[in-house]
């Protein structure tokens, strides 16, 4: 009778285990749908969005003038006014462009006037631009000042003391927070150079940037009622450097507000894909596995470690095939692997990720034989062709996860042309996000976006940096482009640790260190900066672009008003007054005298407490 009461306690047990392991996988199951139910908001929310934008009329900006000077037929000129045009435009300020070759500025129509050529005189005479500072009046320079005759009347009230030549200026040293988060960041690399004129700065100017060697790149000086920020350099033509130059505006006035994007995207291309059989040397002889045991032992877990630790939400990029067709049929594909599909994305999903595509394979969807051959690929050969490799891998995705609705696309090597972004469309509804690279190309093969909604309603929202570990132009770039629109936007891939150039010749325990590191650090400098999967992130941003603030700004408060108010907004403030009472808003201290102001509601208050 003993024996068959232990047995019966067994049972017992056993039902017991059954029975919560069941609870246990319904609740898992359960999450899991909600997740893809949040999916499905994504998409109602983005038909939404995107209707509202189709009624409307081109927003007109409110508020001051700031009048943006340039010389069509100078190609260094069209580059200056490009770049503050754009920079000016996601702030949502009231921007004139005036071409000096056939109009004169009337300043009277300007609060603030930005000089995006190397001369004076294309503001007007000199008493003129003087009395403009003297009675409230701001005036930005562009770029290193050509010497003559204005120059040498007025340099005193530059904040000069004494000038000399032209000089190499070399790299970079902030002395200010004119990068939020960044001040004292000292640059030595190439990429940084400048032709300056050597100066002295009186007392009185604030030194924000100078060169290594010790050059004033940029200073600000107050005179009368107004005040001239001044830049000793050629930088400002390259669009990296966009946000050096939303800093650098937002220090010349007072009590200076933006609007930005606030996100934080993190892709990583080819994944989930398919897994290389064998061993790799470097990761065997750290790890003892082949590479799919390291992917799903060693590396996976260490991402979402970081992720966890840095707040970060991954976009993964879906490849369903590494083989070279351009050609139907491609549900032949050999080297497909639903289970990798299946256990990463899953994962990654429940991290509160995102799927998205790269490509059934990694054949970039073009056209030109010459662009294919220069990355080692295949050209297409007809526009239907890459539409059937599109529904290919919509049926990949769909049988391994048949509630998910993916709606974000990153391309092959950044490359993709007018032929293969109209065959996704046509193929794909659900498109919802194109992310390239937002750097400048010098070959002209990349697809590069600014941050806009395309004429056809796919959101163009592009990445900046990438890699495991930290470049002093990853920094750099990264710096700008929170600076000027609050966007940390990054990738990598998973094989660069297995890439002997991408990897710089270390094992993954030395590259998870740096990209521990290095995450560490985005978050300590960046705390505040919403961490979204891309689908997310793009409709926030489209929202954004697609509203007009009107400010109301007096001695002691600054009120704002939204047209077309969707959902909370962010906004950099620049103030070195204490932040006193608030309406529909919240303020967030993010650095000195810098602050993330999030707007509730379209009518919201700051209140200033005192100097």
């Amino acid at each position: 009778m003993k024996v068959e009461g232990n047995f019966s306690k067994k049972i017992y047990i056993i039902i017991l285990f059954v029975l919560l392991f069941g609870i246990l996988l319904q609740v898992s199951r359960s999450q899991f749908v909600l997740k893809f139910q949040q999916n499905q908001n994504l998409i109602e929310r983005r038909d939404e969005i995107l209707a509202d934008i189709s009624q409307e009329n081109d927003l007109e900006q409110s508020g001051n003038n700031y009048c943006v000077l340039y010389n069509p037929s100078d190609e260094y000129s069209t580059k200056l006014k490009d770049n503050a045009s754009h920079t000016l435009l996601y702030m949502k300020k009231k921007l004139a462009v005036v071409d000096i070759t056939n109009e004169s500025v009337d300043l009277s129509n300007c609060q603030v006037v930005i000089l995006a050529t190397d001369k004076l005189k294309d503001i007007g005479k000199a008493e003129e631009i003087e009395q403009f500072v003297f009675e409230g009046g701001y005036i930005f320079f562009m770029s290193v000042l050509d010497i003559e005759t204005d120059y040498q009347i007025l340099y005193r009230k530059f904040g000069i003391s004494s000038f000399d030549t032209v000089v190499d200026a070399r790299g970079i040293h902030l002395t200010s927070n004119v990068l939020i988060g960044e001040k004292e960041l000292f640059l030595d690399d190439d990429f940084i150079h400048n032709s300056a004129i050597s100066v002295d700065l009186d007392v009185e100017a604030e030194l924000l940037a100078e060169s290594v060697n010790k050059i004033p790149l940029l200073w600000k000086s107050n005179y009368g009622k107004g005040a001239f920020m001044t830049f000793n350099g050629e930088m400002l033509q390259e669009k990296i450097n966009r946000g050096f130059f939303a800093g650098a505006l937002s220090l010349l006035e007072p009590n200076f507000i933006y609007s930005i994007f606030n996100s934080k995207v993190f892709f990583i291309d080819d994944f989930p894909s398919p897994i290389a059989k064998g061993t790799n040397p470097i990761i065997y002889e750290e790890y003892k596995r082949d590479i799919a045991s390291f992917y799903q032992e060693v590396w996976w877990p260490n991402m979402l470690e970081t992720s966890k630790k840095y707040d970060m939400k991954y976009t993964g990029a879906i490849i369903e095939s590494y083989n070279d067709r351009v050609q139907p049929p491609f549900d032949t594909a050999e080297d497909k692997d639903s289970h990798y599909l299946i256990s990463f994305g899953r994962e990654l999903i429940k991290s509160g990720g995102e799927l998205g595509f790269h490509g059934y394979n990694h054949q970039s969807l073009v056209l030109d034989k010459a662009i294919a051959t220069e990355f080692g690929y295949n050209e297409w050969q007809k526009t239907e062709d890459m539409s059937k490799s599109i529904e290919e891998l919509l049926t990949y995705a769909k049988d391994a996860f048949p509630g998910y609705t993916i709606t974000s696309y990153v391309p092959p090597s950044n490359v993709l042309s007018k032929e293969g972004r109209e065959a996704m469309k046509q193929t794909w509804q659900d498109l919802t996000v194109i992310s390239s690279l937002y750097g400048e190309d010098e070959t002209g093969t990349a697809y590069v976006q600014e941050f806009e909604v395309a004429g056809d309603g796919v959101i163009e929202m592009p990445r900046v940096t990438s890699g495991y570990f930290e470049t002093a132009y990853n920094r750099w770039a990264e710096a700008n482009t929170m600076t000027g629109v609050g966007v940390f936007s990054h990738f990598v891939h998973p094989d660069d640790v297995i890439s002997s150039d991408r990897s710089n010749n270390m094992g993954w325990d030395e590259n998870y260190k740096l990209f521990d590191k290095y995450m560490k650090r985005v978050n300590k400098t960046y705390p505040w900066v919403r961490a979204l999967p891309a689908t997310e992130a793009a409709l926030e941003m489209a929202a954004n672009l697609h509203t007009n603030v009107s400010w109301t700004k007096e001695e002691s408060s600054i009120q704002g008003k939204i047209t077309n108010y969707k959902s909370e907004t962010s906004y950099i403030l620049r103030t070195d007054k204490k932040i006193g009472r608030l309406k529909n808003c919240a303020v967030k201290k993010i650095d000195d005298n810098t602050y993330l102001v999030t707007a509730h509601d379209s009518n919201f208050k700051i209140e200033f407490g005192g100097n």
